[in-house]
């Protein structure tokens, strides 16, 4: 029942499941390759914050995400305010992942990853605004989990 409720909802939620799969492929590839910021490049992401912190972020709040999505095939009421959580912290994981390419800028100009990054951080935005609609709507209807009604 669960996954034909995801099958419907995935079209619907399509930046989402991105945005949650690549915060997780983020954290798996710096698991696999925990040196992979002392590359010359990628040195400005290890003056933002350190790889363990990198990793957990990623890793929680994909996680996060995709159980969120997956809940909301089954529970939308319930999904919606943890789905927008996830997004306003996946703004800040993907500007800070932007900040950390633009401080790797070399005499090239700016690596390719940070229009990959913004494109990110303004699908969550897009992502933060829609789930805060859901929310609300929830939370209106009187049929949310925390309601007064």
């Amino acid at each position: 029942m669960i996954l034909l409720r995801v099958r419907e909802k995935i079209p619907l939620r399509i930046t989402e499941w991105l945005c949650g799969i690549t915060m997780i492929m983020i954290g798996l590839y710096l698991v696999i390759w925990p040196t992979a910021f002392e590359r010359s490049g990628l040195l400005g992401f290890a003056s933002i914050a350190p790889l363990g912190t990198w990793v957990g972020a990623s890793l929680i709040l994909g996680a996060a995400r995709v159980g969120a999505l997956v809940l909301n095939g089954h529970r939308p009421t319930v999904s919606a305010p943890i789905r927008c959580a996830v997004a306003v912290a996946g703004v800040g994981l993907f500007s800070s992942i932007a900040a950390g390419f633009a401080m790797a800028t070399n005499e090239h100009g700016p690596p390719l990853g940070i229009i990959l990054a913004l494109a990110l951080m303004f699908g969550d935005l897009f992502n933060s605004a829609r789930a805060g609609v859901d929310t609300y709507n929830a939370v209106r209807s009187g049929s949310w989990i925390g309601s007064l009604h």
